[in-house]
């Protein structure tokens, strides 16, 4: 649970406000209270419970979740739901006459809707399930190779991804790949801030991060320092910084705690990408990437 996320789900967070508002306002304005005898109180109980566990999946959701389009349809499905299940429980409080058949109307729909939302959302989410397994599975696979592996990351060793170059530069019927080499702005910043220990925490979170980002034909290694390499197989340069730029985000919208004060701190990359020419050879286009990282870093530019 990560309450700074809160920060950055504004918009969704008003949706839930104004599904709860409108109910309330609509049942309580256009009815008037029963006398307590006509209350059923067992039905208050069940029906404020799923009130309640309507709102307090929404909470979770938006502590627990980053920005995106799972989160958001969840988010909206839930507020749809919380909508009608205020009704039925502002129903047992309340009566009205000529709206009766309005409300009922109003309090059915919105469930349904909300239901179809949700289904959506959690079938997205089962696909972000999926794509995060493959990329465990990758990283168990590669951590079976101890000797080109990277001991604090747990990704393949720069060595490692210059004999995957090699590769496929030997392979003739490869119509091309791409390579893109991600830094860490002010890592070194962060190290004398914190401490070497909380820097290495901090590489592992981002290398999971960029995992979680990539396809499972894709391959990511640990460059040097805080430097990250990845190869892209058969895909051109456009496609290739189309993701970085993924991963770019994803991790900007990341909150890391690095003590127990519970401060946040957000983090950015420098990217830079290349694709392979006639003639190549793995360190030529690992050079060629660098030199363009260390243009962009010095001219302050985001990405290439």
């Amino acid at each position: 649970m990560n309450l700074s996320l809160l920060a950055q789900h504004q918009r969704l967070f008003s949706v839930a406000c104004a599904s709860l508002t409108l109910s309330l306002t609509l049942s309580i304005g256009l009815g008037q209270a029963k006398a307590l005898a006509d209350i059923s109180w067992l039905d208050m109980i069940g029906e404020g419970s799923v009130a309640l566990l309507s709102l307090a999946w929404i909470f979770f959701l938006l502590v627990s979740r980053p920005p995106g389009r799972v989160t958001s349809a969840l988010v909206i499905g839930l507020s749809c739901f919380l909508f009608s299940a205020v009704l039925d429980l502002v129903d047992e409080v309340m009566f009205y006459e000529h709206t009766a058949t309005g409300l009922s109307m109003i309090e059915s729909i919105p469930s349904g809707i909300g239901m179809l939302i949700m289904s959506y959302a959690l079938y997205q989410w089962h696909q972000e399930q999926l794509i995060l397994n493959k990329q465990l599975q990758k990283r168990e696979s590669n951590s079976r190779e101890h000797d080109q592996v990277d001991f604090i990351t747990a990704l393949y060793s720069a060595e490692y991804m210059r004999t995957q170059i090699d590769s496929q530069l030997q392979n003739s019927s490869s119509p091309g790949f791409s390579v893109v080499m991600l830094d860490i702005n002010n890592f070194d910043l962060f190290n004398r801030q914190y401490g070497h220990d909380q820097g290495d925490h901090l590489l592992r979170e981002l290398s999971d991060i960029i995992l979680m980002n990539l396809r499972s034909t894709d391959l990511a290694c640990r460059y040097a320092g805080d430097r990250f390499i990845l190869l892209f197989p058969d895909t051109d340069l456009r496609t290739a910084e189309q993701i970085a730029e993924q991963i770019k985000l994803a991790i900007a919208n990341i909150a890391f705690k690095p003590n127990q004060s519970g401060e946040s701190v957000y983090h950015h990359l420098t990217f830079a990408a290349e694709s392979a020419i006639t003639g190549d050879a793995s360190d030529s286009i690992l050079q060629r990437v660098n030199r363009r990282l260390d243009m962009f870093k010095q001219h302050g530019q985001a990405h290439g």
